[in-house]
């Protein structure tokens, strides 16, 4: 019975069949926007859980620790890598290493810049820059509440929730927007003015190149100091510790570099009571950081001054460059945003790099004091630098010839009309002249022949017959020859030009 109900039941065509498959194996563009925004907000904090998990393991174990606090460890580094403030056994410690906040960013960019492709409008844009903030806050929210479950077995103490909140947001929020931006800066930067636009990779590049010359003076402090730097890493008791202070030191050299970044700048970098500048040194106690050792010890010397040299000379190429892309007065303006942007980014990691360090004090780079310093380096003799190159490159280049301009096709048209018309015109008055000489030529001529050959005779019997004449006698008798030719002329003319009368029979 069944097989017959079976064999009766109408199947679907195979047009139904592969709507079906399809409909199934293809998913809906929600679906994909939904795969996209679960992955951009969870799959770089999942990987950064997994990889401070397996740091924290291999660390307790290295350190015969027990494995007590694991989740409180690892929910306490996920804050740490967000510079939130961590307590632990009543020690606040603030000044938090920069370099994994730098590398969880720059994942989180890349992330966002690759699924921006897909992103059309500004509602699936806002929609991505949400997701890449709230995964992390969803993060966030569980490690408070394992905190706040570990520190009854072990000595941790809760932070504050709005700063731990704020802190990723704006980490991630920042990521986000500069993912995105990159992605699609093709579209943003024609909306923009040109020297708006422009000022983007110069202030890159003079932030990068303020970086990279404190990354220089680090070195050389370094080196300069290598005899203390090995006397703290032998403080390590073997190679565990060793191995833990080196790796901390190169976690904390980004800090480094920015207060480096502020000396040069005329500014200060002060940890607990040690203060380094330009223009003198305080000295104190400081941590037993190797990295630290580059931190000079004693008072400035006189030559100290001269590292002011190095925010004038990446102005003055600052200036250069922005002119030789936007000219005229947008080069100054393109400095002098390019100055701003750099100002800005140095400002806001010199509000990261510090915080408070236990009974040591703070550790603090005045931030607003080196982002506005920055900004006034940069833009002065980046101004200047914008101002001379603009000049002379406007006298080098020689004074424009006077050149015609060629004439439009219809200016074209209507002159070749206009000289048509001049010359048939002239052509006809030509010719109607040519015409009316040839004919008085052939008139006059004709008038001669026949003058000359009317007058043959009586001339010659006038010779013979009439007495010689005077002068003017002679010429009154040529006159009245002439006038009695012409009218036998136009008599002759009269009578061929009139038709012949016609004649009767009569007649």
């Amino acid at each position: 019975m069944n097989s017959l109900t079976d064999r009766t039941r109408p199947r679907p065509s195979s047009g139904q069949q592969t709507r079906g498959r399809t409909s199934l194996r293809t998913p809906t563009p929600e679906a994909d926007q939904t795969r996209t925004l679960l992955t951009v907000a969870f799959r770089s904090s999942g990987m950064a859980i997994l990889l401070i998990s397996a740091v924290v393991v291999v660390t307790l174990v290295s350190a015969s620790s027990e494995l007590t606090g694991t989740f409180g460890a690892i929910a306490t580094t996920w804050l740490a890598i967000h510079q939130v403030p961590v307590v632990i056994d009543d020690v606040q410690l603030g000044v938090l290493p920069l370099l994994p906040t730098a590398l969880m960013m720059w994942v989180v960019a890349r992330r966002c810049a690759s699924a921006a492709t897909l992103a059309d409008t500004r509602i699936a844009v806002a929609r991505l820059v949400g997701a890449a903030v709230a995964g992390p806050l969803t993060v966030t929210a569980i490690c408070l509440v394992v905190v706040a479950d570990a520190s009854a077995a072990i000595p941790l103490s809760s932070p504050n929730a709005l700063s731990a909140f704020g802190w990723v947001a704006g980490i991630h929020l920042v990521a986000a927007t500069v993912g995105v931006v990159v992605a699609h800066w093709q579209i943003i930067e024609p909306e923009l003015p040109r020297w708006a636009s422009a000022a983007v990779r110069p202030g890159a590049w003079t932030t990068t190149a303020l970086l990279a010359a404190g990354s220089i003076a680090v070195l050389c402090a370094l080196l300069i100091s290598w005899s203390t730097v090995g006397d703290l890493l032998a403080r390590g008791g073997g190679f565990v510790g060793v191995l833990g202070l080196t790796v901390l030191s190169l976690l904390y050299l980004p800090n480094l570099v920015v207060g480096a970044v502020a000396v040069m700048t005329g500014a200060s970098a002060d940890i607990g009571e040690v203060s380094t500048s330009v223009f003198g040194n305080i000295g104190g106690d400081l941590p037993p950081l190797p990295v630290l050792g580059a931190v000079p010890a004693g008072t400035g010397g006189g030559f100290w001054p001269v590292l002011l040299v190095v925010p004038v000379v990446i102005g003055i190429y600052l200036g250069r460059d922005c002119a030789r892309r936007v000219g005229g007065q947008d080069g100054i303006l393109t400095a002098v945003a390019a100055a701003f942007m750099s100002g800005t980014v140095i400002a806001l990691l010199a509000l990261a790099s510090g915080g408070e360090l236990g009974y040591f004090g703070a550790v603090e780079v005045t931030w607003w004091a080196v982002g506005f310093l920055t900004f006034g380096w940069l833009a002065l003799f980046g101004s200047i630098s914008a101002l001379i190159t603009t000049w002379l490159q406007h006298r080098a280049v020689p004074a424009p010839e006077p050149t015609v301009t060629a004439p439009s096709a219809q200016q074209a048209e209507t002159a070749e009309s206009e000289g048509d018309d001049t010359n048939s015109d002239t052509d006809s008055d030509s010719t109607d002249e040519s015409v009316d000489e040839t004919g008085s030529a052939q008139e006059s001529e004709t008038e001669e022949t026949e003058d000359t050959d009317e007058t043959d005779e009586p001339a010659e019997s006038a010779e013979t017959e009439a007495p010689e004449l005077t002068a003017e006698e002679s010429k009154a008798a040529e006159v009245e020859v002439d006038a009695v030719t012409v009218v036998e002329d136009s008599a002759e003319e009269s009578a061929t030009d009139l038709p012949s009368p016609v004649k009767d029979p009569s007649d």
